[in-house]
């Protein structure tokens, strides 16, 4: 017969079992974590994730201005590989150029069987452009991060959002706090400028073939209004299809240039007979966005030097911070890098946008 348990035993051993239950019990709390993205989806995903696919485009470069590097990342649109190859990405961090790009395209619907490849511990996803290019990932058991795109502002909660899931928080929130310091230095910059001395800006997503203008609900368009500028393409919806006779019947002051079209240039504009005329190409004020770390035309973290930038472009008669200089301590902040006066030449596209008015003085370059 089996001798019982004496109480001081059976004592003991309760606590223990107690133990066991509340160690595996926090061990399994400390293995996720929760957070609100911003679709205002509850997303849980584990503490530590190791392994990252990020879908939006500017995400991969921002992810390696939050990690110091590219090692977390095992998945990026094919679309962001130019930014690599092209930008200065691929300079600051070498190892970038190894990262898979077969997740998904421009239409950022994913790829499964390259996620499956990759084995994401997290998919950061649009969230804002249908149930389509998300439902796919969470059917692979994955968890989904969505963000949203509109207001430049927005980009800030991104890499609140970003750092937040990663671990690095309190990177990701320096990042942010230092982001929307300089867009309302911006803003409050931009609102001393009175209506008549707003000129017409348009940016051309696509300037070649079928030309497509930003309308309301763009980045571009909220930057445009944000800077001091007026966009005549403001009624349209999104990013819409117009014919040349528009473009002329507008008759922009300036004409910006897209960072999405290869050989895109001022002076091809400046070229073209269909748009002799344009106030925008007779002064000479076409100009293409600068590209870094990510392209300047959509929000990303270096959206602030973007605004920038296009302050000086659209009010060259007003004062403003050295850009360059500025250039310089953003590239330091954001990657560790030290960039070059040649660099800073090549980010501005001193080459290209040189021929265009008040460019080379207002950005550093010779008359």
């Amino acid at each position: 017969m089996k001798k019982p348990h004496s109480p001081v035993i059976s004592v003991v051993l309760a606590s223990l079992a107690l133990a066991v239950l509340l160690v595996s019990g926090t061990a399994a709390a400390a293995v996720e974590k929760t957070l609100r993205d911003q679709m205002g989806r509850q997303v849980t995903l584990p503490v530590k994730v190791e392994k990252l696919v990020v879908i939006p485009i500017p995400l991969a470069s921002m992810v390696m201005a939050l990690d110091g590097g590219a090692a977390r990342l095992s998945g990026i649109n094919a679309a962001a590989r130019s930014d690599i190859d092209e930008g200065l990405l691929g300079r600051m961090f070498p190892a970038a150029t190894r990262i898979p790009s077969r997740v998904a395209g421009e239409s950022f619907a994913p790829n499964g069987e390259a996620l499956a490849a990759a084995r994401p511990d997290l998919v950061i996803q649009w969230g804002d452009q249908g149930d389509a290019i998300v439902t796919p990932i969470r059917q692979l058991g994955l968890p989904v991060l969505t963000l949203k795109y509109g207001d430049s502002r927005w980009a800030a909660d991104w890499l609140r959002l970003t750092g937040a899931a990663i671990g690095k928080g309190e990177r990701g929130e320096k990042l942010a706090t230092w982001f929307e310091t300089r867009m309302t230095e911006i803003e409050r910059r931009a609102a001393a400028i009175p209506a008549a001395s707003r000129p017409r800006v348009l940016y051309l997503m696509r300037g070649r073939g079928a030309l497509i203008v930003a309308g309301k609900n763009t980045s571009m368009d909220g930057d445009i209004a944000r800077v001091g500028g007026v966009n005549p393409a403001a009624k349209l919806p999104g990013f819409a299809p117009v014919g040349v006779e528009q473009i002329l019947a507008w008759n922009p002051d300036i004409i910006l240039l897209n960072n999405f079209e290869r050989d895109l240039s001022p002076q091809a504009f400046y070229a073209d007979s269909r748009f002799r005329g344009l106030a925008a190409v007779t002064k000479k004020r076409v100009y293409r966005y600068p590209r870094g770390g990510f392209r300047w035309d959509p929000p990303s973290q270096e959206t602030p030097l973007a605004q920038d930038w296009l302050y000086g472009v659209l009010h060259p008669d007003r004062k403003m911070p050295d850009l360059r200089a500025r250039i310089a301590v953003a590239y330091q902040m954001l990657y560790g890098y030290s960039v070059s006066a040649a660099e800073i030449d090549r980010i501005l596209r001193c080459d290209e946008n040189g021929q265009s008015a008040h460019y080379l003085n207002r950005f550093g370059g010779k008359p």
